[in-house]
């Protein structure tokens, strides 16, 4: 819990620490499937009657599933703090088994199979993960299959939310104008007796192939890069941060400003790091006409070989500023500082100090981040994917 005297909005969230990656592979998808249900119906509210409850709050009520982790989180106003507590407990412990709401969030899930299947960036996405880490847990779809929702019944989901919501298994946070005493209260009734601990997972091994997907329809050639980076907890991590600063991620960003600014191959590049707890990756991805694709791909791969020999001072400093700037504009949010706050708790151990992050962005020199780019930013050390019209997406490798 984090006491903010004099904020209007609270934020509060129960983050479960068994993600889809920890779905027994004949069930892939069951956590997502348990995160659906928990805003279907829950406690003693029905369909109906949990809407209502969720508008009057005003706010934003939401469940995601993340490969690592699921959770819950309310945002409100102060005033409403009781109710919203008293739903997000409501959310995580007892959410609808009852076949027909099974069978509905089975049909919506699939319609969700069919969004992704029907949309190349997705697509791309995905195969981007396999060519990383090939049939490793982490690089499974989210939620499931046709095939693994089909073997999705009422008393199996039941089951395997009774091994989510467990003790050691969970942390909850609050952060606004809150009281101890009135927090706890609400809270007791989940299991948080004991501190969350996080579950093993097979070790990641990086497999840097590369996924050439043909698609009919399909006017554009979506791309993506991936190289392999840094464990969420390593202490390099905002070096990583400033390097993707510079590389892709802004308007004044080497490869945006190369693709987009300049040579006008896109509409939109981008680069962005994936950090899970066993490793990670950084990844660029752009979407471009099939005649521009070739020329796309080679700039890309001359920036990333150019940013280790010319990246400048003031490219650091820029990103510095930005991302500093960037945090305390979250500092000001109740529902990022519960975000900031839990990730901390659970990858490094420790509760969320801005200042200690400012430090550590501060103290990132130019030399770090070239000295990271060197190890990382390896263009004969890629994984990659591709997905296009058929024979226009060369194959790259």
């Amino acid at each position: 819990m984090q006491s903010i005297p004099g904020r209007e909005t609270v934020a509060a969230g129960v983050w479960i620490t068994r993600g889809a990656a920890y779905d027994p592979r004949p069930i892939a998808g069951a956590t997502h499937l348990v995160e659906h249900l928990t805003l279907r119906k829950c406690g003693t509210h029905d369909r109906r009657s949990l809407a209502l409850a969720v508008d009057r709050l005003g706010g934003e009520v939401d469940a995601w599933t993340s490969s690592e982790l699921m959770g819950v989180s309310v945002n409100t106003t102060i005033d409403a703090l009781d109710d919203a507590l008293d739903l997000l407990v409501d959310a995580v412990l007892s959410p609808t088994f009852e076949p027909g709401d099974v069978e509905l969030e089975r049909r919506v899930t699939r319609a969700e199979l069919e969004l992704v299947a029907d949309d190349p960036a997705e697509r791309v996405g995905e195969a981007l993960l396999k060519a990383a880490w090939g049939e490793h847990p982490l690089a499974r779809p989210v939620i499931g299959t046709m095939e693994t929702l089909d073997a999705l019944t009422p008393a199996i989901l039941r089951d395997h939310h009774a091994a989510l919501v467990r003790p050691g298994g969970m942390v909850a946070a609050v952060v606004g104008d809150v009281e101890a005493d009135e927090v706890v209260s609400r809270l007791a009734r989940l299991p948080l007796g004991e501190s969350a601990v996080v579950p093993e997972l097979p070790p990641l091994a990086w497999r840097g192939s590369h996924l050439d997907l043909s698609r009919e329809g399909t006017d554009q050639v979506h791309a993506r890069l991936a190289f392999e980076a840094l464990a969420v907890s390593d202490p390099r991590t905002p070096a990583l941060v400033i390097l993707n600063r510079t590389l892709g991620d802004g308007a004044s960003s080497r490869l945006f400003q190369r693709l987009r600014e300049e040579e006008g191959l896109t509409y939109d590049i981008w680069s962005g790091p994936v950090l899970w707890r066993l490793g990670g990756f950084l990844e660029v991805g752009w979407a471009c006409a099939p005649q521009a694709f070739a020329d796309s791909w080679r700039l890309v791969l001359d920036e990333l070989v150019r940013f280790s020999r010319d990246l400048t001072e003031e490219e650091v400093e820029v990103a510095k500023e930005g991302i500093l700037r960037g945090l305390r504009m979250d500092m000001e949010s109740p529902a990022a500082l519960c975000t900031l706050d839990v990730g901390e708790v659970l990858e490094r151990g420790r509760r969320f100090d801005p200042e200690v992050a400012c430090r550590e962005l501060q103290a990132v020199t130019r030399d770090d981040v070239l000295q990271l780019a060197a190890e990382i930013l390896r263009p004969d050390y890629r994984a990659s994917a591709v997905c296009g019209p058929e024979g226009a997406a060369t194959r790259v490798a």
